[in-house]
């Protein structure tokens, strides 16, 4: 191990993420290098902070921005770029280095932070956008439509079997600043199923107890509760 390899590696001598000669080899740098020292040092009393941090819920608001972005987002595949071939001797030294110092400032910035995004995980009753298409097709699939205010049409296809609903909009078309929104109804305030997608339609979970489909006008971000009247309404018992 080379001094200059020796300098990056103490965040994952930090984590305990060295082999046996390695950890050996750091353990005599630390004795003449007061900067990795340091380092290590502060590196431990950030793993040791995270050890006692509180969990913090997600932020509401920003969940319904990444929800909003995620219907519309087109996903890529990612790029790859190959290594030089010169540094293949040095890549496990810097690489566990590298997953080292990330993984403690990560874990630092979460402990700042406080934010954490469950994009499969329903937040405060929240139902979970789902779209596999399976509902249309269910043995027990049942449609129903309605004429929607200022002009259109609302259809929602009900699968209890599967515990699914496909709510598909012939809506006229909003300004940037807005977007179709879809409640589910029944005992209790309505519940936000989401914004209806770039297709016009929304599969979503359909929870025990819901018996109604409303659909609102709302900001693009989307809203917590609906602020305008619903322009449809269907029972989808």
């Amino acid at each position: 191990m080379t001094t200059a390899d020796a300098h990056i590696l103490a965040g994952a001598y930090a984590l305990d993420a060295v082999d046996d000669l390695e950890r050996a080899a750091f353990t005599r740098h630390l004795g003449e290098c007061p900067v990795c020292a340091g380092e290590v040092a502060g590196f431990r009393e950030t793993a040791a902070l995270l050890g006692t941090a509180a969990a913090v819920g997600p932020d509401e608001s920003l969940r319904r921005r990444v929800l909003a972005e995620v219907v519309q987002t087109r996903q890529l595949p990612p790029q790859v770029t190959a290594e030089p071939a010169v540094s293949a001797r040095r890549a496990p030294w810097r690489k566990r280095a590298l997953i080292g110092v990330t993984s403690v400032a990560a874990a630092g910035a979460l402990l700042v932070g406080g934010i954490g995004i469950g994009l499969d995980q329903p937040v405060s009753g929240r139902p979970v956008p789902v779209a596999d298409g399976a509902v249309t097709s269910a043995p027990d699939a049942t449609t129903v439509r309605t004429a929607a205010t200022g002009g259109g049409s609302v259809s929602a296809t009900i699968s209890r079997r599967l515990g699914k609903v496909l709510v598909a909009q012939s809506l006229p078309s909003l300004d940037a600043g807005h977007a179709y929104e879809v409640w589910l109804t029944g005992p209790g305030a309505p519940r936000s199923a989401g914004l209806v997608g770039p297709d016009g339609t929304i599969e979503v979970a359909l929870p025990a107890g819901v018996d109604g489909v409303a659909v609102t006008v709302e900001p693009a971000t989307g809203s917590l509760r609906p602020t305008t009247p619903s322009i449809a309404n269907l029972t989808v018992g």
